[in-house]
């Protein structure tokens, strides 16, 4: 399984989720205004992988950032919080059932956020692991 379909495969699960209003894939959540109508937003961060031919894996390393528009009074901070942490949590139940060609592993702290550098948004970032098989095909090699 390569990274871009993983990718397609995370971004179908959150797109999914009702509260939802924009998935997006980068190095950093660093975006225009004008870009964002509608929140909260669910971005995807690749961070690298690790492979072991030993164990016949591939662990790609991810960030997922949950985020949403925090009133400039703080007064929805507590519902923001509450809200992303919710979203995180229900996007890592949807991709460990019902996604069957990969392992799935969080073992981790979503940690809050709070930005005002575009919007002012809150929410949580947690990282986490999609393990897949290392099939060391070499019919599948481009030569």
């Amino acid at each position: 399984m390569t990274l871009n379909q993983i990718i397609r495969i995370i971004q179908s699960q959150a797109q999914a989720h009702k509260m939802v209003n924009k998935v997006a894939v980068g190095a950093d959540y660093d975006f225009a205004v004008d870009e964002v109508k509608y929140y909260p937003i669910v971005w995807i961060i690749p961070n690298g992988f690790n492979f072991s031919t030993d164990n016949r894996t591939v662990d790609y390393q991810f960030a997922m950032m949950v985020m949403d528009r925090k009133w400039e009074d703080d007064s929805n901070t507590i519902d923001v919080l509450s809200d992303s942490a919710g979203i995180i949590l229900d996007i890592v139940t949807l991709l460990r059932r019902f996604v069957a060609n990969f392992e799935m592993i969080v073992n981790g702290t979503a940690t809050p956020f709070f930005d005002s550098s575009t919007d002012v948004v809150a929410g949580h970032a947690i990282d986490f692991t999609i393990r897949t098989p290392y099939l060391e095909s070499y019919c599948e090699i481009p030569v």
